[in-house]
């Protein structure tokens, strides 16, 4: 097409020598040389035709690949790893993102508090508990904190600790003992107090219109928060003594031991009297610890007396349970439907990753989380055309500055392999060039191949939660409330540098600086900080994120496999390695995962015989294609006809449903909600309308 063959015949020297082929062949000699030579026919019109052709199909394989690398959940992997799972200083890294890093329980001691602000039209009159009156307050001001004594081990006789559970009992104003309904939140991987303020969803559905009243439970899950063990902190115990007792099937056990009291101790008493209390509340009366009921006791000043409903016995039968959850929690609102059918009449689950655990058919690819960041940073994600492209090349040249023959084996055997396809040619500078690069303060000073690989890592979690929190509001949550994000800011810190096209020409120390632009928005929040410290997590096993609770529950039964390679994502090869993870998880916490048990408990794919569930995920979530929608749906889950139902927002980040509405919220969020709300409706109508019958809801 753009060239010629060109055909040469040369006359040897005569020879009566015989010659050998490639194969072997004895062939007789010959008097004549034949050779070929390509030649290029450089004419105008046909290489103007090839580069467009080459542009064209270059286009096309990018934008399959950025959508497929986002949605293509079923592609098996050799390279099996989790977003946990590369080297800080020569370890495997821990479990895969969660966005209560910040605030998650510690083996030594609670973190900083998970707080959340919600907007400023959700406050409410503490004594009438609507939007009018003067004594506002947030949505706290309408909660009691109950404890309720919980056994430590459900499911054996042989140990009889307990430990007092924590939830919250709000919007009894909205309770009908005629027509009783409760929203119940399965707390996950944090203080409960974050969601009591964070899940708008549950306070304004449950006042919506009559046929959606409902009171409210926020509950805690063990381990996390105030819900705390007294064995978790006795240090002359191992790790694995301490923790024993931390899974996700306890924590069930937790919410349906705790359904039954609200519906039979809690809920009876508010029918009863129309009266409640704020402040802490201790009640041991639950036949379920196996110990005898102590005397009630409630302290604090007089909750607001509210409009009591006569004639209409309550019948705690009747109560129709709706069970929410985000992340985590909405895997365990997912579960508590499926494994308490009994007590569990509905479920929302938001951004419930529960096809991400090893033991799929198909195999969960490894690299969604990965390709759902790299999504966020391409124009699909709603970012500049070219802030994915400078980032990979920004990647690699990073990780071009280390020196392998400086590493560990084992981190060279990680980064070996490493695509290197976006790297723009540069010189090799020094390592105050890359400190200066990324404004690192003096005690976090680039000194050696290590701390590059350390400071790659703490790049890259910038991108990982900027993405989970790419909400369309400035937002307070992903930061705990210790500052606010734009709008958007995924898309924000895609911008300048990032997005400029001289960025990749000027290659080296600027394609590194353009990644700490990023990192500025996430990490300078308070647009104070002059440089940043590096905290790298070192060996020590006492670190607080050697005694993450979120990494114990990852390296026992919440195994998700989870890797990056440069190639469908932006980032470096980081492979998932299953004999290292679980070497790590050993050395930490002398634990072997069980790696398929997850799987085995809660089935997996294998959900046809749920009912009464919905799945919401957004477009701009990393965990989005780990969850149940119509693009993960393989098997044939969704069915409109037992209510197994999937809502998609395509510009919705982590569990953005679940949060307060505004004015400025889009159609699709707003008919997503609308959608819940429908779903609920039908549920507690089928419960009502069995008339309390002692019948499980199938």
């Amino acid at each position: 097409f753009l060239g010629r063959t060109t055909i040469s015949i040369t006359r040897r020297p005569k020879t009566n020598n015989t010659i050998t082929s490639s194969r072997g062949d004895v062939m007789p000699p010959t008097r004549y040389r034949v050779t070929t030579r390509q030649t290029r026919v450089r004419h105008p019109s046909r290489v103007a035709a090839w580069l467009v052709i080459c542009l064209m199909l270059g286009f096309g394989v990018a934008v399959v690949d950025a959508r497929v690398s986002k949605l293509d959940t079923h592609h098996s992997s050799s390279n099996l790893d989790p977003p946990s799972l590369v080297r800080r200083h020569t370890k495997p890294r821990h479990a895969p993102p969660t966005p209560f890093r910040h605030c998650g329980g510690t083996l030594g001691g609670t973190k900083q508090p998970c707080v959340y602000h919600p907007p400023a039209h959700t406050s409410v009159d503490v004594n009438t508990g609507t939007a009018e009156g003067t004594s506002k307050g947030p949505p706290m001001t309408r909660c009691e904190l109950r404890l309720l004594e919980q056994p430590l081990d459900h499911f054996s006789f042989g140990n009889t600790e307990t430990f007092q559970q924590r939830y919250f009992l709000c919007a009894l104003d909205q309770f009908a003992p005629h027509k009783p309904a409760l929203y119940f939140y399965t707390g996950n991987e944090a203080n409960v107090e974050l969601y009591v303020n964070a899940t708008g969803v549950m306070w304004e559905t449950s006042q919506f219109n009559p046929e959606l009243n409902a009171a409210l439970v926020f509950a805690e899950h063990r381990y996390y928060g105030g819900s705390r063990p007294k064995s978790m902190d006795d240090s002359s115990l191992s790790k694995k003594q301490r923790l024993a007792f931390l899974t996700s099937e306890q924590a069930l056990a937790d919410y349906a031991v705790l359904i039954r009291h609200v519906r039979e101790v809690d809920l009876r008493r508010v029918a009863d009297t129309g009266i409640g209390r704020v402040g802490d509340y201790n009640d041991s009366d639950n036949g379920d610890t196996g110990k005898d009921g102590a005397d009630e006791t409630e302290t604090g000043n007089t909750f607001a007396e509210r409009k009591h409903r006569t004639g209409n016995k309550y019948n705690p039968e009747k109560l129709a349970v709706i069970v929410f959850g985000g992340s985590y929690g909405g895997m365990l609102s997912t579960w508590m439907r499926l494994k308490y059918p009994h007590l569990v009449d509905g479920a929302v689950a938001g951004s419930a990753p529960v096809w991400s655990f090893m033991g799929e058919v198909p195999s969960v690819n490894p690299n969604t989380f990965a390709s759902g960041v790299t999504f966020d940073a391409s124009a699909w994600g709603g970012s500049g055309a070219l802030c994915e492209g400078t980032v990979r090349a920004g990647f690699a040249e990073l990780i071009g500055r280390i020196d392998d023959e400086s590493l560990s084996e084992e981190s060279s055997q990680v980064l070996t392999g490493t695509n290197t396809r976006y790297r723009e040619p540069s010189v090799t500078d020094s390592y105050d060039s890359v400190t200066k690069a990324l404004r690192l303060c003096p005690a976090s000073a680039i000194k050696n191949s290590q701390d590059i690989l350390s400071a790659a890592y703490w790049l890259q979690d910038s991108f990982d939660y900027l993405a989970m929190g790419n909400f369309p509001y400035p937002d307070s949550y992903i930061l705990m409330g210790n500052g606010e994000l734009p709008a958007f800011p995924f898309r924000k810190a895609c911008g300048g540098e990032l997005s400029d096209p001289a960025t990749k020409r000027k290659g080296g120390s600027a394609l590194i600086a353009a990644l700490a632009d990023f990192a500025d928005v996430y990490y300078n929040y308070s647009r104070d900080l002059k440089c940043f410290e590096i905290n790298s997590g070192g060996p020590n096993s006492e670190t607080a994120e050697d005694t993450n609770l979120w990494d114990w529950q990852f390296c026992t039964e919440m195994f998700m496999p989870s890797a990056r390679d440069g190639v469908v994502d932006m980032f470096w090869r980081q492979p998932w390695n299953l004999t290292e993870q679980i070497a790590r998880c050993y050395n930490e916490w002398g634990v072997v995962p069980k790696q398929t048990w997850a799987n085995t408990l809660f089935g997996g794919r294998r959900l046809h015989s749920a009912s009464n569930i919905v799945w919401s995920n957004g477009a701009l979530d990393p965990w989005s294609g780990l969850g149940v929608s119509h693009t993960t749906d393989f098997d044939g889950v969704l069915n409109p006809e037992r209510s197994l139902e999937a809502i998609w927002l395509q510009n919705g980040a982590h569990h953005l449903d679940f949060f307060w509405s505004r004015e400025d919220d889009d159609d699709e969020l707003v008919h997503a909600r609308a959608t819940e709300r429908e779903l609920i409706t039908r549920w507690i109508k089928k419960k009502h309308s069995r008339h309390g019958s002692n019948v499980a809801v199938e």
